[in-house]
């Protein structure tokens, strides 16, 4: 036992904004391949601008989102998206995503 209280664990698991990121961007795919098991289209899209930076589209009820993931962090394999980007802002997202969160019609996953 090294006798780190609670706190000094927390910051010492997470010291860096590159594991934080790391974290999110394994995070967003998690919920990338549950919203997939529920029927939800999700895939990758990418702009042959920005190779290295490709999207992950999650086509929720309350709406479109999507996520840049860092290329050599994309875990698995990923249909590519078969739709294009609805133009939704970073603020758009955020209020599907809170609107998805909060709904009642949420599908129950077996």
């Amino acid at each position: 036992m090294n006798g780190l209280g609670d706190k000094e664990k927390v910051i010492t698991q997470s010291s860096t904004l590159d594991d934080a990121y790391f974290d999110r961007n394994q995070a967003v795919m998690a919920m990338a391949r549950l919203a997939m098991s529920q029927g939800f289209k999700v895939g990758l899209l990418i702009n042959p601008n920005e190779e290295d930076w490709p999207v992950l589209m999650i086509d929720l009820p309350t709406g479109q989102v999507g996520y840049h993931l860092p290329r050599d962090e994309v875990i698995g394999q990923w249909p590519k998206y078969d739709g294009e980007w609805d133009g939704h802002s970073l603020s758009e997202k955020r209020d599907r995503i809170a609107m998805f969160i909060n709904s009642s019609d949420l599908v129950k996953i077996a």
